[in-house]
């Protein structure tokens, strides 16, 4: 097993992962800069505190990270695909399982 501190490592590096496909893509002219902003404020919200190992900020992210999925998964099968699109979703999915496990593991891990 793992320590919580590991834990909330891990947490906030695919967090970072997920914020530097975002802005692969803003870099490339494909979202403008307010969407950047307004995507990007609730997961530094988050990993603010996951620093502080907040059980209910890991429940809180599950749901927004549903949201995301939702309009990642528009743009990756709904329009032309990018690679970059099918990594954001890749880490939407890694990063809503692992926040989703993250309540119970904080918990329970001494």
């Amino acid at each position: 097993m793992i320590s919580k501190k590991k834990y909330t490592l891990i947490t906030v590096c695919l967090a970072v992962v997920l914020l530097s496909i975002k802005f692969l893509i803003f870099l490339q002219g494909r979202i403008d800069f307010i969407t950047l902003a307004v995507w990007s404020l609730p997961i530094s919200v988050f990993v603010f505190y996951s620093i502080k190992r907040s059980i209910k900020a890991y429940q809180i992210f599950c749901f927004i990270l549903l949201i995301y999925f939702l309009f990642a998964s528009l743009r990756v099968f709904g329009m032309k695909t990018f690679y970059l699109d099918v990594f954001e979703i890749i880490m939407i999915i890694l990063l809503f399982t692992h926040c989703l496990f993250g309540p119970k593991y904080l918990r329970y891990v001494k």
